[in-house]
């Protein structure tokens, strides 16, 4: 069994109920488009920096290219909003916790071709738009055919589910304060 598939075995509930709670922006709607990319900025970029930070040979082929804070600041910039503040912060100490992030987040690319389908023509959806970063490079497949590569021992193999439950449970606080109403 590869890693990629001990992965979504794993975590298969934690990515369902980010998948729910993150569909329930409707992306048509200004607002909760905003929103949804606000909840995204609360998480991405610090996740990528704490990547940025790990050696090289921990991270996937062509990594700069697949940052994708700077699309997300890009689109929000283009609706006149600022990025939030950092909303929590993931632990990321050793490679295995992160392959774990790594799966999520370049998974989660895959989403964004998905999702981007729902926006409505007055959206950002520019070639480099965060929801189509990295369309038409292969940049999942390259990403699998690398994780397939990585050997983990038991203890690492949890380590790793633990990276990637960290990610998913960061964008699921993430979504439910942009969906709560402020007090």
């Amino acid at each position: 069994m590869t890693l990629r598939t001990t992965l979504r075995a794993a975590t298969r509930q934690d990515h369902d109920r980010v998948d729910q709670l993150g569909g329930a922006f409707d992306l048509t709607r200004s607002k909760d488009y905003q929103a949804f990319l606000q909840a995204h900025a609360a998480v991405l970029p610090g996740i990528e920096q704490a990547l940025d930070a790990a050696p090289a040979e921990h991270l996937p082929p062509a990594w700069p290219q697949r940052r994708r804070a700077p699309a997300l600041a890009a689109d929000l910039a283009a609706l006149g909003l600022a990025s939030p503040p950092a909303a929590s912060t993931v632990d990321l100490p050793d490679r295995a916790t992160r392959l774990g992030a790594l799966y999520v987040l370049e998974g989660s690319r895959l989403g964004g071709a998905i999702l981007r389908r729902r926006l409505a023509e007055a959206q950002p959806t520019a070639p480099d738009a965060y929801l189509a970063h990295g369309q038409g490079l292969s940049l999942w497949r390259s990403f699998v055919e690398w994780l397939d590569e990585k050997s983990l021992d038991a203890s690492q193999t949890e380590a790793a589910v633990h990276g990637a439950r960290q990610v998913f449970g960061a964008f699921e606080t993430a979504f439910r304060d942009a969906t709560t109403p402020a007090p």
